[in-house]
């Protein structure tokens, strides 16, 4: 049974993808909840900040899912390749 779903290039792909989108919705999450001058100061920006940190946070949650998901999906892989080493 196959189970590594994800190429290893795509894989690599989303993981370096992912720990950018991490690092970038965090710290709008904070920005957003600390009610930073410049991100809420003017009249277009949205009514309610905290709730807008809240989305960038559950938003960086899913991209380390996808994390998690693309780091197994390359452990999976590198033990096919030693098993097949092995036979």
């Amino acid at each position: 049974m196959q189970l590594a779903f994800i190429s290893p290039g795509c894989a690599l792909c989303c993981q370096i993808l992912s720990v950018f989108g991490i690092v970038f919705l965090v710290a709008l999450g904070f920005l957003f909840t600390a009610e930073v001058e410049e991100l809420v100061g003017s009249t277009e920006d949205p009514v309610n900040p905290k709730e807008v940190g809240h989305a960038c946070f559950l938003a960086a949650a899913i991209y380390a899912g996808f994390f998690f998901c693309c780091s197994c999906q390359q452990m999976v892989r590198q033990s096919d390749t030693r098993r097949a080493r092995r036979l």
